[in-house]
């Protein structure tokens, strides 16, 4: 069951995602974002101890909610191929309808402002896309390269994808994006 945060901390969240999106880490200081959630500054201060526990707090809740909807309608049991396109093409809708969590997560997935618990809690949420491509691996169906080499590769190209729909230069039918994920999984297959 999905916890329920309490709605003055989900206000602080949701308004350190905008904030940070648009003025970044250091150009948004915890007092805008207590205006912004309408709480006190000390109501911020109760659910996290400064502003880099709070980033680490946002990147988790960001992060599990990029999991749940990547994973959504993911079986274990489903072809490699079938996998890798579902769960890619899951990734491109997700970030398509959040790019406010999308601008968040390129600045700070790599970002020492993530503690490596964080980092390894992220690790842990995505752990069935690693064992996708564990099993996509051995089975032979990938490329001779670092498994890191080839899910950075893979992860890019998508989030590369998604920046071109959302830049608003083209607009891709749902079978021509389905088409471009395809292709990603071409860039890494044998």
């Amino acid at each position: 069951m999905e916890e329920k945060l309490p709605d003055k901390k989900a206000a602080a969240l949701k308004a350190a995602l905008e904030l940070i999106s648009e003025q970044g880490f250091h150009g948004t200081p915890m007092s805008q974002i207590a205006q912004r959630a309408n709480v006190g500054v000390g109501t911020i201060y109760r659910y996290f101890s400064g502003k880099e526990d709070l980033i680490n707090a946002l990147y988790i809740d960001v992060k599990s909610r990029l999991a749940r909807y990547t994973l959504h309608n993911y079986a274990e049991s489903m072809a490699v191929h079938e996998s890798f396109i579902l769960l890619l093409r899951n990734i491109v809708d997700y970030f398509r309808a959040n790019p406010q969590e999308l601008l968040f997560m390129e600045q700070y997935a790599n970002s020492p402002l993530i503690t490596a618990d964080s980092h390894e809690e992220g690790l842990r949420m995505f752990e069935p896309v690693t064992n996708m491509f564990k099993r996509a691996r051995e089975e032979n169906l990938l490329k001779e390269l670092p498994m890191e080499m080839l899910s950075t590769l893979a992860y890019g190209a998508t989030i590369s994808l998604v920046k071109l729909c959302l830049s608003g230069e083209v607009k891709f039918e749902e079978a021509t994006l389905d088409a471009g994920v395809d292709a990603i999984w071409d860039a890494i297959k044998k």
